[in-house]
């Protein structure tokens, strides 16, 4: 017990491990927080689809269908988290069990890999590095390298995909009334279109910055 202790500094394993539990948990109970805002958003957001399109606003309907593909993404990026941070949890209660007969945690490659994965999701990126060091402190990781950490943030939706994802959100919520219409500067009055290709992009970032206000 005497040389846990002087490896953990006052703490012993099961402590840390009770600690790094209690975190994951409660990193989960933010999770679902953070999704229960989200889908309360979404539904917002559909109803504001719904009166576009029975409007014919091609543009609005297509904005808001981007902001609702890009919530959605963020909702299964969360789901993934929490099921990652079930594996480390138990993987911790695995390390346990092992030190009570080894003197101490063992390094773990799952571990190792679940926690490089978290440490790129956005939502719960500053208490996965904090907690990734002091597992590698602990001995039961190896120290992330710089560019690990410095790339700890999640890629984008490409544009391509982005707009087929549009297109079936579009089908999906209003049902099929916007049939017959593309989705986009395309079906606008011809001069209206360049307007349209110019304030696309500022209009991306706000719809952005409101979505990332849910989070924060």
């Amino acid at each position: 017990m005497d040389k846990m202790r002087k490896m953990f500094g006052r703490t012993t394993p099961e402590e840390e491990v009770k600690k790094w539990t209690r975190q994951l948990r409660s990193e989960q109970r933010k999770i679902d927080m953070q999704i229960t805002r989200i889908r309360r958003e979404e539904q917002k957001v559909k109803m504001s689809m719904k009166q576009a399109a029975k409007q014919n606003d091609t543009v609005a309907v297509k904005m808001l269908a981007k902001e609702l593909v890009r919530s959605r993404k963020a909702v299964n990026r969360m789901y993934t988290a929490k099921t990652q941070m079930n594996s480390v949890a138990m993987q911790l209660q695995n390390q346990l069990a092992q030190a009570k007969v080894a003197g101490g945690l063992q390094k773990s490659g799952e571990i190792m890999k679940e926690m490089n994965a978290l440490v790129k999701v956005k939502e719960v990126q500053q208490t996965m590095m904090e907690m990734s060091k002091e597992m590698a402190k602990g001995g039961i990781m190896e120290e992330m390298m710089n560019d690990t950490l410095d790339a700890a943030l999640d890629d984008d939706i490409s544009d391509t995909e982005l707009e087929d994802e549009v297109n079936k959100v579009v089908e999906e919520v209003t049902q099929n009334q916007m049939a017959g219409a593309h989705v986009g500067a395309g079906k606008l009055p011809q001069k209206q279109q360049q307007q349209v290709v110019e304030e696309e992009d500022d209009e991306d970032e706000d719809l952005m910055e409101r979505f990332n206000a849910l989070k924060s």
